[in-house]
């Protein structure tokens, strides 16, 4: 399986990472393909322990997306994703793009144990790479740019 992690990773003892990822360009373009290992870590935040058909997440803002999970099963692996209608209009939203990552995670220390998503742009900051959260104005300014 291919190297899912973010260079430079992003590291913090305050959260725990379900999963962060590099976009490709069917994550853009169609569905995210998450790492096999998201669906374990989605089982251990259910009391019962199994996976759910739809996560809920929440942006920086606090507005709530709700992912539809897809799984196929292929060969030995389970391959989940994230279908097209719930996906997308996150992208759009926050018009991510190549080379950008997405990040989610649950805050350690949060009795509620909401699941959070970030969109991450990596940029250059003292002359080293680092990510760098992405928001809806930043990508707003983008668009009405590219249209003139």
């Amino acid at each position: 399986m291919a190297n899912t992690k973010l260079l430079p990773e992003i590291k913090s003892d305050s959260i725990y990472k379900l999963c962060e990822k590099p976009l490709r360009k069917t994550d853009l373009e169609h569905q995210f393909i998450a790492p096999s290992d998201f669906l374990k870590k989605l089982a251990d935040l259910d009391e019962n322990g199994e996976s759910k058909e739809k996560i809920t997440s929440f942006d920086r803002d606090g507005k709530e997306w709700t992912f539809r999970l897809s799984i196929r099963k292929t060969e030995k692996y389970s391959k989940p994703t994230l279908t097209p209608a719930s996906w997308r209009p996150f992208v759009k939203h926050f018009g991510l793009r190549d080379g950008d990552a997405v990040i989610f995670y649950i805050i350690r220390h949060d009795g509620a144990r909401k699941i959070q998503i970030r969109g991450l742009r990596k940029i250059i900051f003292l002359g080293k790479p680092t990510w760098k959260e992405v928001k809806k104005v930043e990508n707003q300014a983008l668009t009405s740019h590219s249209r003139v």
